[in-house]
């Protein structure tokens, strides 16, 4: 439930009732600005309660797995954990290679979810063969975006790539390279 209140908090109505998705990159913002001539991407839109929460009619016995249990509405699921990840993608750069990634694997993700009803189907086309794991999967992703967050990859780190900077200095104060090694006075060896 609590899902569903943060992902409707997401969207702003707009005059001329279009609806501008708070995190939407400046990739999609033309379409949303204009009317609805174009279709608005999925990832764009509201969610739809009436569309994705619609218990399955083929319901599965079992997962088959210990200790993970049959999932009834797992479109409404995966939907609401897309639009959650989408939202905390919105605080880090934009411009970061991470960013860019995740964005359109949830985008692809959720484009897919709202094109497939058949739960198989879906498994088939996500490439998993349990939809329960895969939203456990996708769930820690919302770890993993928090987690980013904090340690900000994007970030080049001075004192980190000093060692590096180091090793790379040409030291006058050797005598020789590493490889041109000095010659060595004749030694007698113990017989």
């Amino acid at each position: 439930m609590q899902l569903i209140k943060r992902a409707n908090k997401l969207f702003q109505k707009t005059n001329n009732n279009i609806f501008k998705y708070s995190f939407s990159s400046t990739k999609y913002s033309d379409l949303v600005a204009q009317d609805n001539e174009k279709e608005i991407p999925v990832h764009m839109k509201p969610y739809d309660k009436a569309k994705y929460e619609v218990p399955s009619t083929k319901i599965k016995y079992a997962t088959g797995y210990a200790l993970l249990d049959v999932e009834p509405m797992p479109r409404a699921k995966i939907m609401k954990i897309c639009y959650n990840v989408l939202d905390l993608l919105k605080d880090t750069p934009a411009e970061s290679m991470y960013r860019i990634y995740t964005e359109e694997k949830i985008k692809y993700i959720m484009k897919l979810t709202d094109e497939i009803e058949d739960i198989r189907r879906l498994e088939e086309e996500l490439g998993h063969e349990s939809i329960e794991l895969f939203i456990q999967s996708l769930s820690k992703e919302i770890d993993l975006v928090d987690y980013m967050k904090d340690s900000k990859p994007w970030e080049a780190r001075d004192e980190e790539l000093e060692p590096f900077k180091m090793a790379k200095i040409k030291r006058k104060e050797f005598k020789h390279d590493k490889l041109v090694r000095p010659e060595r006075p004749n030694q007698k060896f113990i017989e």
